[in-house]
């Protein structure tokens, strides 16, 4: 049992630290949202139950991770969503990369010649 604890908490840790490296490199707010779905899908879940499963978990201990795990289920997605129309509101007219532009492929001024794709 504290092999399958062991593993499922450092498969959720590692989860949870590729979507972080992975934000820290994603350009716009739209991609970062993206980048982060993982951790609430998948390392969470899977960290929560690693924890649940640890023999020195005693039984208080895992009623306070399900209420955890059950709040970011039910709190998670409505976050998400709620976060992307933020974005998309926030976006220019016409723009349909909902995210900022990045400096460094220019201005991005009409008919410059320099929009970014």
């Amino acid at each position: 049992m504290t092999l399958l604890a062991d593993t499922l908490t450092w498969a959720g840790t590692a989860v949870c630290v590729v979507a972080g490296l992975r934000l820290a490199l994603t350009p716009g707010a739209a991609g970062r949202l993206h980048a982060v779905a993982p951790v609430t899908a998948l390392g969470a879940p899977l960290l929560l139950a690693g924890l649940a499963l640890h023999p020195w978990s005693s039984w208080h201990d895992v009623v306070k991770i399900a209420v955890i795990g059950m709040l970011l289920a039910a709190t998670g997605p409505a976050t998400v969503v709620t976060a992307g129309q933020a974005v998309a509101r926030t976006a220019p007219p016409g723009d349909r990369r909902t995210g900022p532009r990045d400096p460094n492929r220019g201005s991005g001024d009409a008919g410059t010649g320099t929009e970014a794709p």
